[in-house]
């Protein structure tokens, strides 16, 4: 190694620059999931695609998302309606799912009937649904995605953590991005 005069140093095993925390939460205070509009790269990526070593992944960047068969949607598929689902990111930003053919949402559950995609299905992470047999999983990393912090598991909000507050006002970010479209 060589250290900053530029001296080759004979430890391996430098230790690291300390870690400074800039804010300790008060007690009342407990990690959120509320982040910047849009942050947390959300994105779909392809399930059960047999023969692919990596999955597609389709950044979802824009303020609507489109998926069908027609070359004007942002994902084109074979099989599918020209214009079959849209996916969009709201004033609140969430993430919804639309759909006006052949979709299953992951959570109807397995005694659902075959197209059971409500209108305004909302995506949350590792949400999957398929779409005339494409199968897709909504990711979107875990302190951005409003729902509750650490997924609600034993030990996150109202069991060991006091309730997060209300999410931010996300309407002028929201206004911004769909201007930009």
């Amino acid at each position: 190694m060589v250290d900053q005069a530029g001296e080759v140093s004979s430890d391996r095993h430098e230790r690291p620059e300390p870690l400074v925390v800039s804010h300790m939460p008060e007690p009342d205070e407990g990690p959120t999931t509320h982040s910047a509009y849009g942050a947390g790269h959300p994105r779909l990526v392809m399930i059960g695609v047999e023969g692919s070593e990596e999955p597609r992944v389709f950044p979802l960047e824009g303020e609507t998302t489109r998926i069908g068969s027609a070359g004007d949607n942002e994902i084109v598929l074979e099989g599918l309606l020209p214009h079959h689902a849209t996916i969009t990111h709201t004033a609140a930003d969430e993430y919804s799912l639309d759909s006006i053919g052949e979709t299953q949402t992951s959570s109807a559950g397995e005694e659902s009937p075959f197209d059971d995609a409500p209108k305004g299905a909302l995506l949350r992470h590792g949400s999957t649904f398929t779409i005339a047999g494409w199968g897709f999983s909504f990711q979107r990393e875990e302190y951005a995605d409003h729902g509750r912090p650490f997924g609600g598991r034993e030990g996150g909000e109202f069991d060991a953590q006091s309730e997060q507050g209300p999410p931010p006002d996300y309407t002028g970010a929201h206004d911004r991005a769909q201007a930009r479209e």
